[in-house]
């Protein structure tokens, strides 16, 4: 029993193991990464087949100065609610017939997601 046991639990382990680069896609031969800018996507791939742009305001907590609390010191730091506009945008690459269609949202520049789409055409 414990002979089949460990192939087994090693099967199943591996199984569930996912690469270090699920979240990015190739071009060509070059990688394509979460966290790359928008200069580094033009250079690896190319301008996108679509490319959409706009900016939403998001509610962010930010720590202003630090207020005296009841012992006297300057250990506490209040929270307060900032408005930070942030740019989105999506670039859409179709690859072809053979290969889906893969969707680039950007955060100020900033890839911040990779998404899978139909198969292109």
């Amino acid at each position: 029993m414990r002979r089949f046991f460990f192939p087994a639990f090693l099967v199943m382990l591996l199984s569930f193991w996912v690469p270090g680069d699920a979240f990015a896609f190739r071009c060509g031969t070059r990688l394509v990464n979460i966290g790359d800018a928008t200069w580094e996507i033009l250079r690896k791939c190319g301008p996108p087949t679509w490319q959409d742009a706009w900016e939403e305001d998001r509610i962010d907590r930010a720590f202003g100065y630090s207020y005296p609390d009841d012992s006297g010191t300057y250990g506490t730091r209040v929270p307060t609610a900032v408005v930070v506009r942030v740019i989105i945008e999506e670039w859409t690459y179709n690859l072809g017939p053979s290969q889906f269609i893969r969707i680039l949202r950007f955060e100020n520049n900033r890839l911040a997601s990779i998404e899978t789409g139909e198969y292109g055409y």
